[in-house]
This record gives C-alpha cells, sequence and structure tokens, in this order.
C-alpha cells in the first residue's frame, strides 16, 4: 500500500457522517460556535445529514454543560482554592442563584462567557441536578436548534453558488458570529450598568 492510497484512505473514513458527526460532537467542547457553523457548512455541502449535524451538536453542547455543572461540585472539594474566595460573598451568590435559577441557566445560554462561571457555580453551590439538567437540555435544544437550523436555511441558498473557494468563507462565518456574541455581551453590560 503506498502512501498516496493509505491518505485517501485516510481522507474516506473522515469524511464519513459518523466520524465528521463525532468530530463535530467534540468540536463543542472546544468552541462551540465554529462547530455549529462547521456543521451548517458540512451539512449544506451534503457531506453530513442536517439531522445527524444537529444531533451531534446538540449532544456535544448539552453533554459540554452537565460537564460544567461537574466540574463545579469538585470545586468545594479542592481547599486550597477557598482562601482565595470571600466566603460570605459566595453564599450571597448562592442564595441567588437559588432564587433565579430557571432565569439564569436559560438566560447564560444566549450571553457569551457567562456559561463557564455560571453553569460551574451551579454545580459548586450544589442547586439540583435533575432540575439543572433539565433547563440545560432545553436551553441547548432550543439555541442549538435556532442557530443550527436558522444558519442552515440561509447557507443552503448561498453554499452551492459559492464555488470552490466556499471553505475559506468559514473562518468569516465563524469571526462574524464571535462578533454577534461579543455586542449581545456589550449591551447586556450596558443595561446592567443603566439597572
Amino acid at each position: 500500500m503506498t502512501g498516496f492510497s493509505m491518505f485517501e484512505e485516510l481522507l474516506d473514513s473522515v469524511q464519513h457522517p459518523l466520524t465528521l458527526a463525532l468530530l463535530l460532537l467534540l468540536g463543542t467542547y472546544l468552541l462551540e460556535d465554529a462547530a455549529i457553523i462547521t456543521g451548517v457548512l458540512l451539512s449544506a455541502d451534503g457531506l453530513i445529514s442536517s439531522e445527524l449535524a444537529f444531533l451531534a451538536l446538540f449532544i456535544g453542547i448539552f453533554t459540554g454543560d452537565l460537564g460544567l455543572y461537574g466540574l463545579g461540585t469538585l470545586l468545594p472539594r479542592v481547599t486550597w482554592l477557598q482562601r482565595f474566595f470571600d466566603l460570605k460573598a459566595v453564599n450571597d451568590a448562592s442564595v441567588w442563584l437559588k432564587r433565579r435559577m430557571v432565569f439564569t441557566v436559560l438566560f447564560v445560554r444566549i450571553i457569551p462567557g457567562l456559561r463557564l462561571p455560571v453553569y460551574t457555580a451551579c454545580g459548586s453551590f450544589g442547586l439540583p441536578f435533575f432540575r439543572f439538567a433539565i433547563l440545560v437540555f432545553s436551553a441547548s435544544l432550543l439555541w442549538t436548534g435556532f442557530i443550527f437550523f436558522g444558519l442552515y436555511s440561509l447557507g443552503s441558498m448561498y453554499w452551492g453558488q459559492t464555488g470552490p473557494w466556499k471553505w475559506l468563507l468559514l473562518p468569516v462565518f465563524v469571526l462574524g458570529f464571535l462578533q454577534i456574541h461579543r455586542l449581545i455581551g456589550r449591551y447586556k453590560a450596558v443595561l446592567d450598568e443603566k439597572l
């Protein structure tokens, strides 16, 4: 077997829909927005069905959020970290989060940069896991569905017309999506200052 034929076999295995689904799932753990956009583009190109791409993305996003909760459950056990926190402030934050769990868990899904601290705090403060899991399941399903199928419906109209240069558009889409997230975060910060 020559080196070239081995490379062709590797390329064929990467293009298998289940392999692409696994890569999309794992990609959500690294950069969720880029994974969603990649899934949309792969689906629009016909390399993976939109249903399989969506399912992989949803499972990755949902399990990643549950992982943040799990990480939070470990934090109180790391005693050397406790000296860096004001325990009264931590208690106050715990009470606040427990009172506003539903709104906070759902709202955090759309604000960039807040999932890590908030979902980890939910685990750290011992908020009910089953309730958290249902909220995160719902938020992940709605958010991922809205973004994925919204972009897919737009992308499928134009994707075939872009020719061989279409994959160079991926970084442009990712940067644009990140900029939109950044603007939402700024808008929220301005609202918080006014309140």
